[in-house]
């Protein structure tokens, strides 16, 4: 069975501070035994036995005796011509029989009744064949083909000789020991292990052949068994990894675009905060000057001449006059003052307006990525 890790909920705006939650496309699979139709009313007895004794390949071939070779949909069609089967594999996947399905149909097709908030149910393989859930966002659409894989896997595994089982199980355990240990599928096998430890050989062999590929492949023996079902499998696995870097790398443009804008916002604040704080200094200046002009032109011009000054100019450097020397000195320094800030008004406002424009697009791009989750969640309606 396959689940769907849908990303956190997100309550705030996309401008806000908090990066927004990758979006964790971890897959977590389960093997189902259950019937449809005739078929589970006639095998109800039966599948207690054999889930209790292991007899899973004698009751598969007395299921496919019965039914045999099933015609597949145009959809699951065209993801089984993506999912470079070899003939064999095609026949198998005839053989077992596949449809699409999403929602409560995947849902009760999958026999699930309680699903973890943080998952949906993306696919499964049982008596009754193999249920895909194919996402319409053609950027996501080959997710199927993952998931049919591995569901295909599971009906391999059931079919593997008595003997032969046994070695692929001992191969199996073998790969994954070189599978690195923060590998995302060893957690994906857990998940889909759960409380059933007895399926943990079958998840193996599903998740690795359809997701795990090393430098060189596997065991050349296990490579021949997934050969049997794959032309490529390096391919394959290429379709995962291609379909999760489509995913994170939206998310991963998003959370970009949205650190640039917090920071644009921040320095446009600071800035404007600054420009704040030196109009009023300005203004300040400014009266101080006004009163000190009032005050000399309030003289007799003998008077004025009497008088000297010291200030400090614009340029940092102390000058020394008359005290109409002293207030032409000022008034030339607080003009130059106040051209410096219409300047950087004009530059506050272009970065308030290049941020807005941000705004804009980042909230596109948010859209998005909600876009790509909703099209990966086969809960979703309209998915």
């Amino acid at each position: 069975m396959t689940l769907f890790e849908q990303p956190p909920q997100r309550s705030r705006r996309p401008v806000d501070t908090e990066p927004f939650a990758s979006l964790a496309r971890a897959r977590r699979r389960r093997r189902t035994l259950v019937g449809s139709g005739i078929v589970v009313v006639a095998l109800l007895l039966v599948t207690v036995v054999v889930v209790a004794t292991g007899a899973d390949r004698a009751l598969v071939a007395q299921v496919e005796g019965w039914v045999g070779p099933r015609t597949l949909a145009a959809d699951i069609s065209a993801v089984a011509d993506r999912a470079f089967l070899t003939d064999d594999g095609r026949k198998l996947l005839a053989l077992v029989g596949a449809r699409s399905a999403h929602g409560d149909d995947l849902q009760r097709s999958c026999g699930v009744t309680d699903t973890a908030d943080d998952h949906a149910v993306a696919g499964c393989y049982s008596l009754a064949g193999i249920f895909v859930f194919v996402p319409t966002d053609p950027r996501v659409a080959d997710a199927a083909v993952t998931t049919l894989a591995h569901e295909l896997l599971h009906a391999a595994f059931d079919r593997l000789g008595s003997g032969e089982v046994w070695h692929v199980r001992d191969m199996l355990h073998a790969a994954l020991d070189g599978v690195a240990p923060d590998d995302p599928v060893r957690q994906q096998i857990d998940w889909s292990v759960g409380d059933h430890e007895e399926n943990r050989d079958t998840e193996l062999f599903a998740y690795l052949g359809s997701q795990v590929r090393p430098e060189g492949g596997f065991d050349p023996e296990l490579e021949a068994v997934y050969a049997r079902y794959f032309t490529d499998r390096a391919a394959l696995v290429e379709v995962d990894h291609r379909v999760t870097a489509e995913v994170d790398g939206l998310i991963s443009q998003y959370e970009q675009a949205d650190a640039a804008l917090v920071q644009a916002m921040t320095d446009a604040a600071t800035q404007r905060a600054q420009l704040d704080a030196e109009r009023e200094a300005y203004e300040r200046d400014r009266k101080i000057y006004q009163q000190d002009a009032d005050r000399y032109n309030s003289l007799a011009p003998e008077e004025r001449a009497q008088w000297r000054q010291d200030w400090m100019g614009a340029d940092g450097v102390l000058h020394s006059g008359t005290w109409q020397e002293a207030l032409a000195g000022r008034l030339a320094d607080l003009d130059a003052r106040h051209a410096d800030l219409e300047q950087r008004v004009a530059a506050v406002e272009a970065a308030d307006a290049d941020a807005f424009a941000r705004r804009a697009a980042i909230e596109g791009q948010y859209a998005d990525v909600l876009a790509v989750t909703k099209a990966l969640d086969p809960a979703a309606a309209g998915s």
